[in-house]
């Protein structure tokens, strides 16, 4: 069969076409840009497993591949995962030395580790990079707590405060400090200002909520639990944080009664099952919390990185360590 000129020409087109696609599929730049664009994706949809694969696909093809390495230890921080998210962020900013993120990131892992001379190493840079950032002085205050130095720790959150006021997350790491060093009408304050800056935060009212039942004012914590709920119906943390006022209370049957009913809300999270399962299996003899008590961590904005860090972590990190620490230095 003989083909016209115009048949070839298609043909000619079609193969070069072909040529292109086999080769960009070839292309290690094109490879690794699919994996770290389809980590993205997952990583925006709160797939963070899928994430870290495409992440670690995309790092394979490219060790040095910077951008891939902090994507893969934020989504490790979202998995828990804190030593994976410890090495990949000591590795970026290996690549990167002028990842400010990074390093704070860093930081806040090697303050809850309790690595202090590591950690002043990195806030000691980030203080003369960005001298500015309320999030730099609030980790500085944060070390400072760290250490024992309360003080210290208020003044450099006020410090961020001021930087930024309109950040009510900074008011609420200011009122846990003011908390902490007895200061019950100045914490109140802050928590109320979280409030006036966003009255939809739900994490405001929890911390609001948990601050009002350390000073033994539980209705006023009551309501606040309830705001919290009004907020976000599907987020389980303002149930738990009533069901365990009720216990506060003595109030055994309704916390009870409260938790089946969050078990029937969240049919397909098992969060719910979760809470009826852990009421039931308690032992514990619940009691008021003593005055002055700090929210507890499950209620700390992710400003402050209320993480788990095991003692599995702090141990296996020893090594690596190492790497960090002449990093910094050099």
């Amino acid at each position: 069969m003989k083909l016209s000129s115009s048949q070839r020409l298609i043909l000619s087109l079609l193969f070069v076409v072909a040529l292109l696609f086999s080769s960009c599929s070839r292309d290690p730049d094109v490879r690794k840009q699919k994996y770290f664009q389809s980590g993205q994706h997952y990583f925006e949809k709160g797939k963070y497993r899928e994430a870290a694969i495409e992440f670690v696909n995309a790092i394979k093809i490219d060790p040095s591949y910077a951008a891939a390495h902090y994507q893969l230890a934020e989504t490790y921080l979202r998995l828990q995962n804190a030593q994976g998210a410890y090495q990949e962020f000591v590795r970026t900013v290996e690549l990167q030395p002028e990842n400010y993120p990074a390093r704070i990131e860093l930081a806040n892992l090697l303050i809850l580790s309790r690595d202090f001379p590591s950690a002043k190493e990195q806030t000691d840079l980030l203080l003369e990079k960005r001298p500015n950032d309320p999030v730099v002085h609030s980790l500085v205050s944060s070390l400072l707590a760290g250490q024992g130095n309360l003080s210290g720790a208020i003044e450099e959150m006020q410090k961020a405060v001021a930087l930024d006021p309109g950040r009510w997350e900074l008011h609420v790491g200011l009122a846990m400090l003011q908390v902490r060093t007895n200061q019950p009408d100045a914490a109140e304050g802050s928590l109320k200002k979280v409030l006036e800056l966003n009255p939809a935060a739900t994490q405001a009212h929890l911390v609001l909520g948990d601050f009002y039942q350390a000073r033994n004012r539980l209705a006023e914590a009551e309501q606040q639990f309830h705001a919290a709920m009004d907020m976000d119906p599907k987020d389980p943390g303002p149930r738990a944080a009533l069901a365990r006022l009720y216990l506060a209370e003595g109030k055994k049957a309704e916390a009870e009664e409260f938790l089946k009913q969050a078990k029937r809300d969240f049919p397909d999270n098992s969060a719910g099952y979760r809470m009826l399962g852990d009421f039931y299996r308690t032992t514990v003899i619940w009691t008021k919390p003593p005055p002055n008590t700090l929210p507890s961590t499950s209620s700390i904005p992710m400003i402050f990185r209320s993480r788990r860090i095991t003692s599995n972590f702090r141990s296996r990190r020893t090594g690596s360590m190492k790497r960090a620490s002449s990093m910094t230095k050099s």
